[in-house]
């Protein structure tokens, strides 16, 4: 299985994410260049205020530090009344950054001491509350642990597949009939899978491992725009994982599942998903078992089970018959 990868972000990379994203962060630098090689360590922030006053015990100073109104009106007067012990001390700590909110001006001595020590500042004309909520759902994903793997994802029924095997058994040509059938492609080759925190608990969602485009490479045919001969309807950016699906050569000996009494899960992140092995031979079309085997893991999980379903008539009907 693929390890574990967990995201580093420099301080840096918060500057494109308004590039790459379109969040409307806005952010401009107000000094402490020198800081923005430095790494942020998580998704979360503080609001620095204790500390500002004075107060340094559990001073959470690996987070981005968030200065809103209350912050700036505190730096100023305390700038003003010469009372800089506390703002001295504030930037001895090893920050990663700090922004400034509202759109609001820090004074030049706080400025010069970022520059001093090397702690970028950043500034943003979004209020307090907005920034933060913002940025919590922009770092959550980005430092979201994730895994890669080689294989395909399509999105079936609003059902996010894995599709895994060897090279060459099939895997993209699958997608590509899946996508002829109506159901949405994601990526292929390279997918990343990351594990993501919702008010429910946790997810699994499954996405391109890079922004290379909606491309899949077809043996003997070559590289295919799934959007140019599909449309841009077919396309979507991620998809919850909901079902992994492994092609394999056909073995004869090997004792294939053929009722489906027994549920079977792979564990990826921690998290048990639903696994089916489906054996690759002329003659069987490999897209359509695929669907059928996401739209059973959807009557599943609304309680619906044709195998259990079976079992049950058939033990009822030898109940019925004495001469079983």
């Amino acid at each position: 299985m693929p390890e574990l990868v967990l995201k580093k972000l420099k301080v840096s990379e918060l500057l494109k994410i308004d590039e790459t994203k379109n969040f409307l962060l806005g952010l401009e630098i107000l000094g402490g260049v020198t800081g923005l090689e430095k790494e942020i360590e998580g998704p979360e922030l503080n609001r620095p205020g204790l500390s500002l006053a004075g107060f340094f015990e559990h001073f959470a100073y690996k987070r981005i530090q968030v200065f809103g109104k209350g912050e700036a009106a505190y730096i100023n007067a305390s700038v003003e009344n010469k009372n800089l012990d506390s703002i001295k001390t504030f930037f001895d700590y090893d920050i990663p950054v700090c922004i400034v909110t509202n759109g609001l001006d820090l004074p030049k001595y706080v400025i010069d001491l970022a520059n001093n020590k090397g702690i970028a500042i950043f500034r943003t004309h979004l209020s307090s509350e907005k920034f933060i909520a913002l940025m919590t759902t922009i770092l959550s994903d980005l430092f979201a642990p994730y895994e890669i793997f080689h294989g395909n994802f399509v999105s079936i029924y609003n059902v996010g597949v894995l599709i895994i095997g060897s090279s060459g058994i099939g895997k993209s040509e699958s997608v590509l009939g899946l996508v002829e059938r109506g159901h949405k492609f994601v990526a292929d080759d390279m997918v990343k899978i990351k594990k993501m925190r919702t008010p429910h608990g946790f997810e699994l969602k499954g996405g391109p491992c890079a922004d290379y485009g909606p491309y899949i490479e077809i043996r003997g045919i070559g590289i295919i725009n799934v959007s140019q001969y599909y449309g841009e309807g077919r396309l979507l950016e991620e998809e919850r994982l909901g079902l992994v699906i492994k092609l394999a050569e056909w073995d004869q000996t090997y004792d294939y599942d053929r009722l489906g009494l027994e549920e079977r899960y792979i564990n990826i992140l921690g998290m048990d998903i639903p696994y089916k092995e489906i054996p690759v031979t002329s003659g069987r079309n490999i897209p359509l078992l695929i669907e059928v085997a996401a739209y059973r893991e959807i009557m599943r999980r609304l309680g619906y089970n044709s195998a259990v379903e079976l079992d049950k008539k058939i033990i009822d009907f030898m109940k019925k018959d004495k001469s079983y």
